[in-house]
């Protein structure tokens, strides 16, 4: 399985390149726009077919990701352990950041319930977890890896859908 997240700038033909890329097998989309003000997210989530919004995280806030019918929200590890009773309560699919895999224990078990996927860095030895996605750079992916969240590269590409079909297909 393979996931992509989006640059955090903005540039032209962005939703375009995204939806072409999940006609090529992307299973999920994160969205990260952290300078993105309100509006302007409103605008780039909308502009997403529905199809993609049904396989998107957004990286930030539950309510944003349910207000757009977005399939659930990312955070890092920090922010679940802090803002537990708030994940509990979506329902939406949740996402994690750990820095390493035995960060999960440290979860409370009905919170840990409630995460779906785990990203976890690309030298992670985590083969037992269920959901774990390993962040790699498209570049540089690591061969064996079978579920890679692709974090960065793929847009510096000229041709980002090629780069996409070819990093993916390895």
């Amino acid at each position: 399985m393979f996931a992509l997240f989006t640059s955090e700038e903005n540039f032209v033909d962005e939703i375009d390149l995204i939806e072409k890329i999940s006609d090529a097998g992307l299973d999920f989309l994160y969205v990260q726009k952290p300078r993105m003000h309100d509006l302007e997210l409103e605008r780039f989530l909308l502009a997403l077919p529905e199809r993609i919004r049904q396989k998107t995280f957004l990286c930030g806030s539950p309510n944003a990701a349910q207000e757009f019918g977005l399939l659930g929200f990312h955070q890092t590890f920090d922010w679940m352990k802090q803002n537990e009773a708030a994940v509990l309560r979506t329902n939406l699919q949740v996402s994690v950041f750990l820095e390493k895999a035995s960060d999960l224990q440290k979860l409370s078990i009905p919170l840990r319930k409630k995460i779906s996927q785990i990203l976890l860095p690309g030298n992670e030895n985590a083969e037992n977890l269920n959901g774990a996605f390993f962040c790699c750079d498209a570049t540089e992916k690591p061969a064996g890896i079978e579920n890679a969240a692709f974090i960065s590269g793929i847009w510096e590409f000229a041709d980002s859908v090629a780069a996409w079909k070819r990093f993916s297909t390895k």
